[in-house]
């Protein structure tokens, strides 16, 4: 006489259960987030002449990105090259179907550009604007930042500005 099995309560209407149908663990699958830039910083550097190499002005000024809501403010106030510069940028919540967070940035001279920013498990943030892209590190200390842009030419990838930031609050 054969005896019937009763299926285990981990198996489903599919079939049994396997580990890839395990609940995923919430830290794991958690979208990244932008809290680690979330601070005053001071910000210093240097633009570069179109040939990459040749420093043609300094940066010095101050960033601060705040919480609105699920949403960052990132408020710019620099003097680039001798040219008080000050912007307003927003990084949107993260979107898993670009696998960024979508930003927009005002400036005071009317400009207007939107661009992605993506964080890599590493902690290692880009920016991608058309035209130009970025590589941003923050200390593992959350004490300083360091970026480095580029612009994106015909000819070919050409570094222009490297920048440095120490968190003041």
């Amino acid at each position: 006489m054969v005896e019937e099995l009763e299926p285990h309560e981990e198996d489903t209407a599919e079939g049994p259960a396997t580990p890839a149908q395990a609940p995923e663990d919430p830290l794991l699958s958690a979208p990244p987030t932008p809290a680690p830039l979330v601070g005053t910083w001071e910000a210093s550097g240097e633009v570069l002449d179109e040939d990459g190499v040749t420093v043609v002005g300094a940066v010095t000024g101050i960033d601060v990105y705040r919480w609105l809501g699920p949403t960052v403010v990132h408020e710019v106030d620099v003097e680039v090259a001798g040219r008080r510069t000050r912007a307003l940028e927003v990084l949107e919540p993260f979107d898993p179907a670009l696998g960024a967070f979508p930003t927009r940035a005002y400036d005071d001279a009317g400009g207007v550009a939107s661009s992605t920013a993506s964080v890599d498990a590493g902690g290692t943030w880009a920016f991608r604007a058309p035209g130009a892209r970025a590589t941003l590190r923050v200390a593992e200390d959350g004490t300083a930042m360091s970026a480095e842009w580029v612009r994106e030419t015909p000819g070919g990838d050409v570094p222009w500005m490297r920048l440095t930031w120490r968190r003041t609050s």
